[in-house]
This record gives structure tokens, sequence and C-alpha cells, in this order.
């Protein structure tokens, strides 16, 4: 256990060496860095300067992304307000996939509030389906709780 634990904490260090820009800190952190990475290096959107609110990164066009990186969740789970919202799947390899990509305030009056965590809460599930019917809502959406496949790699 320590030491897998200590190669995690080498990886951190060396991801921090190749993109300084992100934190790279924190267990919880890394998955979300990663989707930060992938949305400036490949989707070509420009960091949100640190502290900024609701938002993740900018589209050339100035539009606020909000990006989301999901690994085995079923739903997502988001706070504030921005234009777009992109969500990533990763895999075990660290390949990922775009779910979504397009309106957040689409995204947004589709999902359930959740009091108890102050964010809104979607099933994946429904995202995959909005991105499929060419992002609207068509028909009801699966439940935030439904799981995605129950053969997902934990």
């Amino acid at each position: 256990m320590k030491g897998v634990l200590a190669s995690l904490f080498a990886s951190q260090r060396t991801l921090k060496s190749l993109a300084p820009q992100f934190k790279w800190a924190g267990l919880g952190n890394l998955l979300g860095d990663y989707g930060e990475f992938i949305a400036t290096e490949v989707y070509g959107l420009q960091q949100a300067s640190r502290g900024a609110n609701g938002y993740d990164a900018l589209t050339p066009e100035g539009k606020k992304v909000q990006v989301k990186t999901n690994f085995a969740a079923s739903q997502i789970g988001f706070r504030g307000e921005a234009d777009m919202l992109l969500c990533l799947k990763i895999d075990v390899t660290g390949d990922w996939t775009e779910i979504y990509y397009g309106d957040f305030a689409l995204l947004k009056s589709v999902a359930r509030y959740s009091a108890r965590d102050n964010k809104h809460m979607v099933a994946v599930s429904a995202l995959h389906k909005i991105a499929k019917a060419g992002y609207i809502v068509s028909g009801p959406l699966p439940p935030p709780n439904e799981a995605l496949d129950a053969d997902e790699p934990i």
C-alpha cells in the first residue's frame, strides 16, 4: 500500500513539472485537473484564472466552460453558472471520450437540485441521451441515480 501511494505522489510531481499551470494536488483533484488539461490542449480552451467562479475555461469567443471529468460515477454534480459544459469520460488507461459538450442552461434545466450538497445533479446516461439527440431534450431522461453500466470498471 505504501509503495502504491508513493508512486501516486511521484506521478503527481511529474504531472506538475509537465503542466505546472494545473494544481495536480490531492487525489480527488487529479481527475479534474486532467479534464481541464484535455480541455486546454485538445479543445483549444483557455484556462480560467484561479478563483474563477463557476467555470474552468474560456472558448476563443469568450464563452465560459465548466469542465467535468468522470471515471466511474453514474452522475455528475455542478454548481454556479457557465455558458457551456464539457463532460469527459476517462478510462483505466487514461484515454478519454466526450460525453457532453453543449449548453449549460439546457443541462441545468433538466438537472435535479440537491439541497444537501448545494448543487445540481444529472445522470451521465442523461448526458449521453441529450448529446445523441443533438443537444435537445426529447422525452424523459434517466434519473440521476441510475447506473450507467453495471460492467463499468472500478
